[in-house]
């Protein structure tokens, strides 16, 4: 098991959410949820099939080395999720002063009446816990939402990130954002076996 210096934020409440990988099956699900008008005021995506299927399938298929997936509550499909190591996007992660051993990850609530209800909590710690299973090399996380989400930053102040700069960063795909707000979390060395 990894030592962390953030919370340890594992709990039954948790365990709701299951966390499974992205198919092709999904990106109408995807479709709808980026043209909801919760998702866009954040998420700056297009909505249209053709720029669903062609931002996300190379990920699906292993083309790209983003890591999307879906998070399931027991009454469906709620959320998307996905994480990347910053050494595979080079250009980004020096804007955010990420280290090549540091994961990024991006997520959002997909149904609208979720929200407010800590599922972006819950989300974003089983999402660091699945990371951490599943790459034991990541020291630690840099994420980077935009100032004014509160809510986003909240749920990462909540998993034990911190706030190390806000300052405007170009995005690579030219999406117009705001000042960026910039996280950062890391992980302690595992201990020793005894």
């Amino acid at each position: 098991m990894v030592a962390t210096s953030m919370p340890d934020t594992g709990s039954a409440a948790t365990d709701q959410i299951l966390l499974r990988p992205m198919t092709a099956a999904d990106l109408p699900l995807m479709c709808r949820w980026l043209g909801a008008a919760h998702v866009r005021r954040w998420w700056h995506d297009s909505c249209e099939p053709a720029a669903v299927s062609a931002e996300y399938l190379p990920c699906i298929d292993g083309r790209e080395p983003s890591h999307p997936l879906i998070a399931e509550a027991p009454t469906g499909p709620v959320a998307f999720a996905q994480w990347y190591r910053w050494a595979d996007y080079p250009d980004h992660g020096a804007r955010v002063g990420a280290g090549p051993d540091e994961a990024g990850f991006d997520y959002l609530i997909g149904e609208e009446g979720c929200c407010g209800h800590g599922l972006g909590t819950r989300l974003i710690a089983a999402l660091m816990r699945l990371i951490r299973e599943q790459d034991p090399s990541i020291g630690g996380f840099v994420v980077d939402p935009e100032e004014a989400n509160l809510a986003s930053r909240g749920v990462l102040e909540k998993n034990g990130l911190g706030l190390v700069a806000v300052r405007q960063i170009d995005h690579p795909d030219g999406h117009p954002v705001g000042p960026t707000a910039i996280y950062r979390g890391r992980l302690s060395p595992a201990e020793p076996a005894c």
